[in-house]
């Protein structure tokens, strides 16, 4: 069958006995850490088995856009702190300076790239960035999908492998950290509102991914939690209580401000932070339409240029002017309202889906009012609707139907980090395609073929 979540293997995985197979992984299961046990989304008992073509192409564009991504602020703004404090902090220059101190430390950092698959290849949608990006934590659900698929140990011709995207992203966080000496301690800025139990057992959790990739090293360290107003800054480093700090991540999603001791040690290069102010900027969708001008004024390699246009869809912020629309230079209000169904509509700084209208979804009425409200905000923009390829997935019946997917892929720094999936049935779709909105989720296996052995003829 073709057109499936397993691509070119449906015939290796598909059989009578998995006839009555649940559509969903039941999470509550010792085989899963205690962390994660009654996981509150659907995650599917089918694993999404990606071609290697398709697996070199996410690999190229998670790490490639990020990069280009940070030029703008020198490419387009050339630094000027104005120009940036107008169209990023509402005119506040000390914000502005400040994100520039950060942009200009050029310290990688993680992304996850929200794409969909179409008829042309993978279509950015939008870039998430920071330490509080959901998605890598798919790995620990593993043994439940393998323990249904023996398939998924490998067939006489071909591996299936998944990205151990939490373990990699580690790996990449002590490289940021660097050499401190053999004790490394990270800080977990949590919510001041969180109860005790769901502190230590994210603690819990975060100490073991850490011990096993400073065990690797031979070293030592520690997770702490808490507020990240109880950061300190004094003798040169920055403290948690009597504790020397070498990396800050961030669980609170509403925090939008660092302290200033967090600040100060960022800029005395003490300690490695990737939700500063110049991580904010990065998921501003406004940079997906700024990226198109500059690589469409030939600000990059003809190869960066060209990776760009080809998968970052046309994106323009919303104001009352011309644009130009497959060639044609005409008004924006007028064109998004006689050309509906060819756009969405969508806030520059949101988050799961808020503020996202999807023009074939809306009845007239309620796509002018998504308009007017754009203007009114100005921070919106309008994205050309990148059309998922339908691909066959079991749905709640267990019945083999076409599903829409939005691909989760990350990048942290220069290494690709595999990639999660939210999958919604076309019947049940309004457009909006994310696990908040009621999608399922899959875990991803990379298809490679095995080497031919070689024969010696004597």
């Amino acid at each position: 069958m073709k057109n499936t979540i397993l691509f070119d293997h449906y015939d290796s995985f598909v059989n009578a006995e998995k006839k009555e197979l649940p559509y969903a992984l039941n999470t509550n299961s010792e085989l899963v850490s205690e962390f994660f046990r009654d996981f509150k989304y659907p995650i599917s008992s089918w694993p999404i088995i990606l071609p290697e073509k398709l697996t070199n192409e996410l690999q190229q564009v998670s790490v490639e856009i990020p990069r280009l991504l940070n030029k703008i602020p020198s490419l387009y703004f050339e630094n000027d702190a104005k120009r940036i404090a107008d169209f990023y902090f509402d005119g506040n220059v000390q914000m502005a300076e400040f994100y520039m101190l950060c942009v200009q430390k050029q310290t990688p950092i993680s992304c996850r790239l929200d794409l969909s698959y179409t008829t042309e290849g993978f279509k950015v949608l939008e870039v998430n960035a920071g330490s509080s990006i959901g998605g890598m934590e798919f790995q620990h659900f593993e043994p439940l999908i393998e323990n249904v698929h023996s398939e998924l140990s490998g067939t006489p011709q071909v591996n299936f492998k998944a990205k151990q995207t939490q373990d990699i992203y580690m790996k990449f966080l002590l490289q940021q950290i660097g050499n401190v000496g053999n004790q490394v301690n990270v800080f977990l800025a949590g919510r001041a509102d969180e109860n005790e139990a769901s502190k230590q057992a994210q603690k819990k959790f975060f100490n073991e991914l850490l011990a096993k990739e400073l065990n690797n090293k031979g070293k030592k360290g520690s997770v702490y939690i808490d507020t990240i107003a109880s950061l300190t800054y004094k003798d040169n480093a920055l403290y948690y209580k009597d504790t020397v700090i070498h990396s800050v991540l961030i669980l609170d999603h509403s925090l939008s401000s660092m302290s200033p001791d967090l600040f100060r040690a960022l800029l005395m290069d003490q300690v490695y932070f990737p939700d500063h102010l110049g991580t904010m900027f990065l998921g501003d969708k406004r940079n997906l339409g700024i990226l198109r001008k500059l690589a469409q004024a030939k600000a990059f390699s003809e190869e960066e240029n060209k990776l760009i246009l080809n998968h970052i869809p046309w994106t323009e912020i919303i104001t009352d002017t011309e644009v130009t629309y497959q060639g044609k230079r005409e008004p924006l209000v007028p064109l998004l309202k006689y050309r509906k169904d060819d756009f969405v509509i969508k806030v520059a700084n949101g988050m799961q889906g808020d503020d996202v209208f999807i023009g074939r979804y809306l009845s007239d009425e309620a796509w002018d009012k998504a308009i007017t409200k754009a203007l009114a905000h100005q921070k919106f923009v309008a994205q050309e609707f990148s059309d998922s390829i339908n691909l066959l997935a079991p749905d709640n019946t267990n019945q083999w139907s076409p599903h829409k997917l939005i691909w989760g892929s990350f990048g942290f720094g220069k290494t690709y980090g595999g990639v999660w999936v939210r999958m919604s049935a076309l019947k049940n779709t309004s457009g909006v395609i994310n696990s908040a909105t009621g999608a399922v989720e899959a875990i991803v296996y990379e298809s490679h073929p095995k080497a031919k052995a070689h024969v010696l003829m004597i």
